[in-house]
């Protein structure tokens, strides 16, 4: 699945700062540290986390890729704890404000399908070029521990009661089928962060192999239309 061909990239939506990045130790880089920004730290850090898992990333071989001193991550961030949740932070800053909008609970009786429809093509867009923020979700989910809650308190579990809320409405006015509590969720996640994540798989089932491709757009797109329009009586 070639999922970087698309002229849309959905970070340029994303705020420009994450929350935690606020929070600096005092002192200086070392005099001899290459120009390397808060930014590039957390898009190294956010794929190291993704690829390597939370205990299998080093520090020091973090900065030893990014040829900066041991310091320098010191500087902006006072643990390793510390710059996993600041990289997870920046990782959900890309989704899309408007993909956020459309998981609201004030959405008009009668566009609840709809807007989950959008929502998801939306955030699986993003999830096609950003694929470690999805990852590392999926991972801790299957771990569980600090870090899962963690997750789930500032990220995860809003945006799930939320959808949870939004298509149980829907099943009261008879516009989709009943599911399981909290099972529309789970496919959503699923479903968004399953095909960019599981990459090996994803080349092998659709045949990129042997010269089948689809665009990030088409495959966002029938993630949703899977989802949702599979959902519709």
């Amino acid at each position: 699945m070639n999922m970087s061909d698309t002229p849309e990239r959905t970070s340029d939506l994303a705020p420009s700062a994450p929350a935690l990045l606020k929070k600096r130790k005092p002192g200086r880089p070392a005099a001899g540290d290459k120009a390397v920004s808060q930014t590039d730290l957390l898009e190294a850090a956010l794929k190291a986390f993704a690829e390597h898992g939370y205990e299998g990333v080093s520090i020091r071989k973090l900065t030893r890729e990014l040829g900066v001193s041991h310091n320098l991550i010191h500087h902006y961030f006072s643990s390793k704890e510390q710059l996993w949740k600041s990289a997870v932070e920046f990782g959900f800053s890309r989704i899309p404000p408007g993909a956020t909008k459309l998981l609201s609970p004030d959405i008009a009786p009668g566009e609840e399908i709809e807007c989950l429809y959008e929502a998801t093509y939306m955030i699986a867009l993003t999830a096609s070029d950003h694929a470690e923020y999805f990852k590392i979700i999926i991972d801790e989910s299957a771990l569980g521990g600090p870090r899962f809650d963690f997750l789930y308190e500032n990220f995860v579990g809003e945006v799930a009661d939320t959808v949870n809320v939004l298509f149980q409405r829907a099943v009261d006015r008879g516009e989709a089928r009943p599911l399981p509590p909290g099972l529309t969720s789970i496919m959503l996640l699923a479903a968004i962060g399953t095909p960019f994540t599981m990459r090996a798989l994803t080349r092998k089932l659709i045949g990129m192999d042997k010269g089948r491709h689809i665009s990030a757009k088409e495959g966002a797109r029938a993630i949703a239309d899977s989802l949702f329009y599979g959902v519709r009586v």
